[in-house]
């Protein structure tokens, strides 16, 4: 009985291996469905879903160091909100990682600035006043 499922099994594989190969079209019926699909008069166009992207801002050169320059951090919610997530858990242990690495570094803690959802002119207007050379932006919490 083992003996036969082993056979069973065995001859179900080989099958299985060999479909793709039956189904393949020859070179030339492969030729003739090119030309076919030519004739027809349809054109078919495939379309990026994301849509065409516009690259037509400048980003700011990167800098050379992190040593004796203002990090700014932003976060789009408050610690204390539920919702919140593990967003100033990370910014906290970020800060302490980047203190411990740049000993002049300065830091522009999120909660010194407005926390909103939607970076608004009161953020952006925060952020520029305390004129860092980066920011760290957390969306999301």
């Amino acid at each position: 009985m083992r003996m036969k499922r082993t056979w069973i099994v065995v001859t179900l594989v080989a099958i299985l291996a060999m479909l793709p190969a039956c189904n393949r079209p020859s070179s030339r019926e492969a030729a003739n469905e090119k030309e076919s699909a030519a004739s027809s008069g349809y054109t078919l166009t495939v379309l990026n879903p994301q849509g065409y992207v516009k690259k037509d801002k400048i980003l700011s050169p990167r800098l050379d160091t992190l040593e004796g320059k203002k990090i700014a951090m932003w976060l789009t919610a408050t610690p204390d909100q539920l919702y919140a997530g593990k967003g100033a858990e990370l910014f906290d242990l970020l800060e302490k990682m980047l203190k411990e690495k740049y000993t002049d570094i300065q830091i522009v803690r999120y909660a010194d600035l407005p926390m909103k959802f939607m970076p608004e002119n009161e953020v952006v207007d925060a952020i520029v006043k305390t004129q860092p050379n980066a920011v760290v932006a957390g969306f999301g919490g």
